[in-house]
């Protein structure tokens, strides 16, 4: 997969990138309906995507195939820690999709290899991010790559 150049986005890559974080918030809602998109998630994820890209405390990598085909994503921001932890600033990749043709090609491993080196140049602490517990999948890959649970969150519906 080194073939496939990995490159900081663009806002002519905003079309791509959305319908790669649509694809990638669907996959997770078949695996979690409460994940379900918001009618104007799109819209409000275009302009997010727009600020993201000019924002010098975000990241947006893309993996672009034949210099043409955006085939995979991955975003992240730096932040505060959270005060009463040790971590000062935290480096937080709240994006990683791969399109599943290019998938276990060592693509996304590349991809988060850049998104930690750009944090970790930001002058973060640690690196973390949220996966979604019913994609096994996407845990599985995490967990192989050398990264470990933190934290788990917990939702509470009244009606269960």
């Amino acid at each position: 997969m080194e073939g496939i150049p990995i490159r900081n986005a663009r806002r002519g890559d905003i079309p791509s990138l959305l319908l790669l974080w649509t694809a990638m918030m669907e996959e997770n809602a078949r695996l979690e309906p409460r994940l379900a998109l918001h009618p104007h998630a799109k819209e409000h994820m275009a302009g997010r995507f727009r600020e993201w890209i000019q924002d010098p405390d975000h990241v947006v990598v893309v993996a672009e195939q034949d210099r043409r085909l955006v085939v995979a994503y991955a975003a992240g921001r730096v932040g505060p820690g959270t005060g009463w932890h040790s971590p000062l600033r935290i480096g937080e990749i709240s994006d990683c999709f791969v399109v599943p043709p290019r998938r276990r090609q060592g693509l996304a491993r590349r991809m988060v290899g850049r998104m930690c080196d750009m944090l970790y140049e930001l002058n973060v602490d640690t690196v973390r991010l949220q996966a979604v517990a019913a994609n096994q999948a996407a845990l599985g890959f995490w967990k192989a790559i050398g990264w470990d649970v933190l934290e788990e969150i917990l939702e509470y519906h009244e009606d269960a």
